[in-house]
């Protein structure tokens, strides 16, 4: 029927390179290493916990901008950063460096 041998037909010959045995060790899987669990959590908690005193001055920004009744816009045009900045920021996105910081600051100190 067919002109050609199957490949069942003919016998399968593996290539030379993978019938020598190698000796290298395979990498370690992701379970493996030596990072524990705990300690990834022992990190995020430290690295929230340094940035609570943001966490705090942050929800302090919302509550006078909420009392003050002006939109982020607004809020963002008074601080001098952009606003999309801002919104990072109000929705704890990112965190503000220490510029960012200290403008908030002063923006509540003046407006509270």
């Amino acid at each position: 029927m067919f002109n050609f041998p199957l490949s069942h037909d003919t016998p399968q010959q593996a290539p030379h390179a993978f019938s020598e045995k190698r000796h290298t060790t395979p990498a370690p899987l992701p379970w493996d290493t030596t990072a524990s669990p705990q300690g990834e959590a022992e990190k995020r908690l430290a690295d929230m916990e340094a940035n609570e005193p943001k966490r705090r001055l942050i929800r302090d920004a919302k509550a006078v901008c909420t009392l003050r009744k002006i939109t982020q816009a607004t809020m963002a045009e008074e601080i001098g950063v952009p606003r999309r900045t801002l919104e990072e920021w109000l929705q704890f996105r990112r965190m503000p460096k220490t510029p960012g910081t200290t403008l908030l600051r002063r923006w509540v100190a003046k407006h509270y």
